[in-house]
């Protein structure tokens, strides 16, 4: 397991020493001191801030990401894997988003019967998809 100081946390999320005393101070963060005057953070606390910009690029208020996190912490899912699903599901999100801007011109064309068969299959797939990301929520 990796363990790091503030400054090398800090450069590995791309964030600010500052952005991490605040998360610490807020609960959202977790680090170990030593007899030195160091404070050391563990993979866990790199995850932890990798979650929470993804949360925030969501512009989730922060009592709800520390709320989630709360949840995460409780579970023995492999954060790993759950990083990797995120990943993949974003990814995945932003290639229909394409096609769908693709799309509209072509839509834009349909009569109303096949606009209205075209909205139903894309509801369909729609809703499973948010119902796959909820649980992953």
């Amino acid at each position: 397991m990796n363990i790091y100081r503030i400054g090398q946390l800090a450069e590995l999320a791309n964030v600010s020493r500052r952005t991490i005393d605040y998360y610490t101070q807020l609960g959202m963060l977790n680090y170990e001191k030593t007899g030195s005057r160091y404070r050391y953070y563990t993979e866990d606390a790199l995850n932890r801030l990798h979650m929470i910009n993804r949360y925030k690029e969501q512009n989730m208020p922060l009592t709800e990401i520390k709320e989630r996190l709360l949840v995460w912490s409780e579970t023995t899912v492999d954060s790993e894997q759950v990083l990797l699903m995120v990943d993949k599901i974003s990814t995945d999100l932003n290639e229909l988003e394409n096609e769908l801007l693709e799309l509209k011109p072509l839509m834009d064309q349909l009569d109303e019967q096949q606009l209205t068969y075209a909205a139903k299959q894309l509801s369909v797939r729609g809703s499973s998809l948010l119902s796959i990301i909820a649980m992953l929520s």
